[in-house]
């Protein structure tokens, strides 16, 4: 209720920009969508400059993405732009449970998913990681780590 309350207030005078940050946390799944669906149809009639770490929020409202790391910019691009630049880096590989912690140093590991025939893990890495694992299409999040993760090593070296 208070982002409603906040988004209202900002609202009153028309601006033509509109700044949020961090507007979806804290709220459940059905008020984030409602609340996303808002920060949509206004970004029709203004600049919405929307921070968060949510990526889902992002995907579902962005069409101009800012990453940000380390106090600079790392990338801005439209999500299409970001996703191509991970095409082909993105992989599906079902590993055995005790197989994770060995992975988890070795990989860019996006997701993991506990099912009955092992860990479903998601990498983000240039070859394929090992035998089994399957090019996946991939998602903002996935660009996301990417970024952040070349950004780090180019530090680091």
């Amino acid at each position: 209720m208070k982002q409603r309350v906040g988004i209202a207030q900002a609202l009153l005078n028309d601006p033509e920009l509109l700044i949020v940050d961090e507007p979806t946390a804290g709220l459940d799944p059905e008020e984030r969508a409602r609340f996303r669906n808002l920060l949509s149809e206004l970004s029709g009639e203004r600049i919405v400059i929307f921070s968060t770490h949510i990526v889902s929020d992002i995907e579902a409202i962005a069409t101009d993405i800012a990453i940000l790391g380390g106090g600079r910019l790392l990338a801005h691009a439209a999500p299409e732009e970001l996703l191509r630049a991970v095409e082909g880096k993105v992989w599906e590989w079902v590993v055995p449970s005790a197989e994770v912690a060995a992975a988890k140093q070795k990989f860019l590991i996006s997701t993991s998913v506990r099912r009955t025939d092992g860990v479903h893990v998601r990498i983000v890495a240039a070859e394929r990681p090992g035998a089994g694992a399957a090019l996946a299409a991939p998602t903002l999040e996935d660009a996301y780590l990417h970024c952040i993760s070349s950004q780090r090593a180019s530090v680091a070296a």
